[in-house]
């Protein structure tokens, strides 16, 4: 999630009554090109930095806020289907992504699809797993991995 969406979020659970549902162009964050420097791995440990903040913020918003208004794309929305929005617009990119990748013949084969549904599956268990547990998870596929690598 960008700071843009963090702020718009952050902007439909505190402003007043007496405020516009759009968050006005001069309290949007404006965008840094540092987010999209460096290479791809570069740039998904910024997102993931970005996502980890988000959550940390959002984590605790009570339910009753999650009814206030927000806009999305010039339509009215609450703040619940404005958070339901965010995941279900990754899985769009990351689809995108991979019609790409297909469409230039790196589609890389079972592994990789096999890397790509596992991690599918672990982002499926965030925010709906302990802590505790998730890092048991991620040890025991690191496990699995250095095990594989020193196989060869």
């Amino acid at each position: 999630m960008s700071s843009a969406r963090l702020a718009s979020t952050q902007y439909a659970l505190t402003r007043t009554a007496a405020e516009p549902v759009l968050m006005p162009p001069d309290r949007r964050p404006r965008a840094d090109p540092a987010d999209v420097a460096g290479g791809t791995g570069d740039i998904v440990v910024r997102f993931a930095a970005l996502r980890a903040e988000t959550d940390a913020a959002l984590t605790d918003t009570p339910d009753a806020d999650l009814a206030r208004p927000s806009m999305w794309s010039g339509v009215e929305i609450d703040v619940r289907h404005r958070l339901h929005r965010f995941a279900s617009h990754i899985a769009e990119h990351a689809y995108q992504c991979e019609k790409a990748i297909r469409a230039l013949g790196l589609y890389g084969g079972d592994a990789r699809n096999t890397c790509r549904r596992i991690g599918a599956l672990r982002g499926s268990h965030e925010g709906r797993t302990e802590r505790e547990r998730l890092d048991a998870l991620d040890a025991a596929l690191a496990q699995k991995a250095q095990l594989a690598t020193a196989s060869r």
